[in-house]
């Protein structure tokens, strides 16, 4: 099930409930006593079908300051991959990756939980 209406290219859910969803989720894994990672958005591509370029920032800054105020650290995903996106997208215009930009993903992924870890 997806949240996007593909055909108008708008997100069935606003920023702010994105932002509630987080912090429902947030609580309830933080009474688990897991360690927490958050992984911000990658980016969307220009022609990416029934997404905009940039709303991945709409919803990542939302998803920092709910993640700041839960305690919660963020590891950048979006950072990683931005300046190589037309290098890593499997084609232009697509959300998804390349097998090398899912190891790039995947390393830092990694990384950090390793360090969370330690």
């Amino acid at each position: 099930r997806t949240n996007l209406n593909r055909a108008t290219g708008r997100l069935t859910h606003t920023p702010a409930v994105y932002a509630n969803q987080l912090e429902v989720i947030t609580t309830r894994l933080k009474k688990t006593n897991a360690k927490l990672i958050y992984g911000l958005t990658t980016p969307v591509p220009a022609g990416e079908p029934g997404r905009f370029m940039g709303d991945e920032h709409i919803y990542n800054y939302r998803a920092r300051r709910v993640m700041g105020n839960a305690g919660v650290p963020i590891n950048d995903l979006h950072s990683l991959v931005a300046p190589q996106m037309s290098r890593l997208q499997t084609r232009p215009g697509n959300v998804h990756f390349k097998p090398e930009g899912s190891r790039i993903l995947g390393e830092q992924v990694a990384e950090r939980i390793r360090a969370a870890l330690r």
